[in-house]
């Protein structure tokens, strides 16, 4: 009789394993960033925008975080899009290097989708825009676009008309 060699078993059991592995993964596709991004494309007179323009927001502990921080020659940009609150406020500060500056309050009333990918994956959320309202002091109007906000930025959702100013 013929004894077993215990190298012979240990590969047979390596490879084993190996294909009970290979088996038991799945290939999802996550994706990296789940964050979403609201397109702003400025139209009108002022594109691009030659003035400087910083956005900020109101964070849920009451401190201001800046979303966008003195751009310049803009005529396009995107932002993240809460998934905790019903209505983001943005603040648009526009301003030159006269001194002169402008600050609208922009509203953007949402309602927040769960997106399911996988089990495997992070939550994540889509959004629908509801509503846009804002105060007029530099911007002349806002005018929704593309109300479905996912993972596809190749639409724009919001065009943003700004007065334009002689100084």
């Amino acid at each position: 009789m013929r004894s077993r060699s215990p190298i012979n078993s240990h590969r047979k059991l390596v490879v084993l394993l190996w294909c009970m592995l290979a088996i038991s993964c799945s290939s999802i596709d996550c994706p990296l960033n789940n964050r979403v991004y609201m397109i702003y494309k400025l139209q009108g007179d002022e594109v691009p925008l030659s003035d400087s323009l910083t956005i900020y927001s109101n964070r849920t502990d009451e401190n201001d975080t800046v979303r966008l921080n003195r751009a310049v020659n803009v005529d396009s940009f995107l932002l993240p899009v809460s998934y905790r609150r019903h209505e983001d406020i943005l603040f648009f500060r526009r301003s030159n290097n006269t001194g002169w500056s402008v600050t609208d309050t922009v509203f953007i009333e949402k309602e927040d989708m769960p997106h399911f990918e996988s089990i495997d994956c992070s939550p994540n959320y889509f959004h629908t825009i509801k509503k846009v309202r804002h105060t007029r002091l530099g911007i002349d109007s806002i005018v929704i676009n593309n109300k479905n906000v996912t993972y596809d930025t190749s639409k724009p959702h919001l065009f943003i008309y700004f007065k334009h100013f002689y100084r």
